[in-house]
């Protein structure tokens, strides 16, 4: 009866180390962004807008991140979320080294010009 008692602590401890070495931690990372250019296109019907943004990614943590478990998004005041629409190739294959610093392009677009209000950049592990 110990036994089992023991095997299934053991178990369930195990579930649980497995389950925080899975999850994401973004909390080592901070984001520098500064706004760039704010343009916009038009072709016929169709009109784009964007926003371009200079954003650094630094380490803050002893271990290395692999950057490819994450992606940045643009925040709004009011909390509208818009998804990365272009970013430098090599930020999606990068390992941030201990307390390393990575400095990318990031552009954000709408068919609408609510993109222009983004005024926060934020890294995440929720990526679609």
């Amino acid at each position: 009866m110990k036994r089992n008692a023991l095997l299934a602590t053991i178990a369930a401890a195990g579930l649980v180390f497995s389950a925080t070495v899975l999850a994401a931690d973004v909390s080592g990372i901070t984001v520098y962004a500064t706004q760039k250019e704010m343009k916009s296109r038009s072709a016929g019907d169709l009109n784009n807008f964007g926003k371009t943004f200079e954003v650094t990614l630094e380490n803050t943590t002893s271990a290395s991140v692999d950057l490819k478990n994450y992606c940045l998004k643009g925040y709004t005041s009011d909390n509208k979320e818009f998804p990365v629409d272009r970013v430098a190739a090599h930020l999606a294959v990068c390992k941030l080294k201990t307390k390393g610093k990575v400095i990318v392009k990031v552009i954000f677009s709408a068919a609408d010009d609510s993109v222009f209000h983004i005024d926060q950049v934020k890294i995440s592990d929720t990526c679609k």
